[in-house]
């Protein structure tokens, strides 16, 4: 019992450690797929130039990413010389370039220094909410279109640097072509290290691109919404983009909403519960829920004890007890109080 114990520990532990945390909230600082262009009199006129847009694009999707929608509203972009924004930037990665005698083309990685945004962020009154969740994975469908269209599909999800975002996302791999519910599309998000899909399905009609989106995940499907783009001439790759950058506004928005909700009634808990399970599987799906919510509402997890229909689990979380419920139950896992205490069961789909 004892090496069991020590042996599930490892397993949902080894992730979850203070530093990983605080090494996921470092990554949130780091914007991809950010486009660089520019035409000057030369080359290196042009790269410098490219290089310098790409630093203040990057640096207002940051804030965009890391400030609630209201509070940028209200305040709107902080105005920061080339010079500040030259000491916020840590680093500028090339992804991808093309470059001719008098202009630059390329998508870069901007890297920017955590302490000094933030700083900079709440010396002008925004309240920052910079803690990440687990990964969705995109499953990206196009019924009906050309081979070309679909993989272009498919492309611009990896190209818009929503890996990086506060709610990653990311293109799962081998991605089945048919099913909306977690037996057929989990295997392709846990492949990918996500927690739940995206089903992204893409529907091109004229000089019109639209496309549904469903999240799936253990707890069962939720509506998306669509999203549609006009597609300008044979500029198609501009139209899927911005399909896509619909769909993660949202996610994005939604995470920031539930995680500045739970951060900010400044409350911290602590909950010893039984996981229940039947099976293997179940417990696998609970220690995944837990391992979904940790470093955003969850911290400081352990495993107490495993047995064969059951383990001792405790945790702290942050905010009320309805957010956390609520969050676990996205991730598959239900948290309900009984006459022994607080209880984990993988939730009914």
């Amino acid at each position: 019992m004892r090496a069991l114990a020590a042996l599930a520990f490892a397993l949902l532990c080894a992730v979850m450690p203070e530093a990983a945390s605080a090494q996921g909230r470092d990554n949130a600082y780091v914007v991809g797929g950010v486009p660089a262009d520019a035409t000057a009199a030369n080359a290196a006129q042009a790269q410098s130039t490219a290089l310098a847009n790409a630093q203040r694009i990057g640096f207002e999707r940051l804030v965009r990413r890391v400030t609630p929608t209201e509070e940028l509203g209200r305040i709107g972009l902080p105005s920061v010389t080339p010079q500040q924004l030259d000491t916020l930037v840590n680093s500028v990665d090339v992804e991808d370039e093309r470059r001719s005698s008098t202009r630059y083309i390329g998508r870069v990685t901007v890297r920017f220094d955590q302490t000094g945004v933030r700083t900079l962020l709440r010396n002008a009154g925004f309240t920052v909410v910079d803690s990440r969740t687990t990964p969705m994975a995109v499953i990206a469908r196009a019924p009906g279109a050309s081979d070309e269209d679909a993989a272009l599909w498919r492309e611009v999800w990896g190209q818009g640097g929503y890996q990086t975002e506060l709610a990653p996302l990311v293109v799962a791999a081998n991605a089945p072509a048919e099913g909306a519910d977690w037996a057929a599309v989990g295997p392709a998000a846990q492949a990918a290290g996500a927690g739940a899909a995206l089903i992204a399905t893409l529907r091109l009609q004229g000089g019109n691109a639209s496309a549904a989106f469903q999240e799936v995940s253990a707890a069962g499907v939720r509506d998306r919404g669509t999203a549609t783009a006009r597609v300008q001439g044979d500029d198609l790759r501009s139209a899927l983009l911005a399909l896509t950058v619909q769909a993660n506004d949202r996610v994005q928005a939604d995470w920031k909403a539930r995680a500045a909700t739970a951060g900010a009634s400044g409350a911290r808990g602590r909950i010893s519960a039984s996981a229940l399970y039947g099976t293997q599987a179940d417990w696998e799906r609970i220690k995944t829920g837990l391992e979904g919510a940790a470093g955003s509402l969850i911290s400081e997890i352990r495993i107490e004890a495993v047995g064969r229909e059951g383990a001792l689990v405790s945790f702290s979380f942050t905010g009320d007890q309805a957010a956390l419920v609520a969050e676990l139950r996205r991730r598959g896992v239900s948290l309900e109080n009984s006459d022994v205490g607080p209880v984990l069961r993988t939730a009914r789909r």
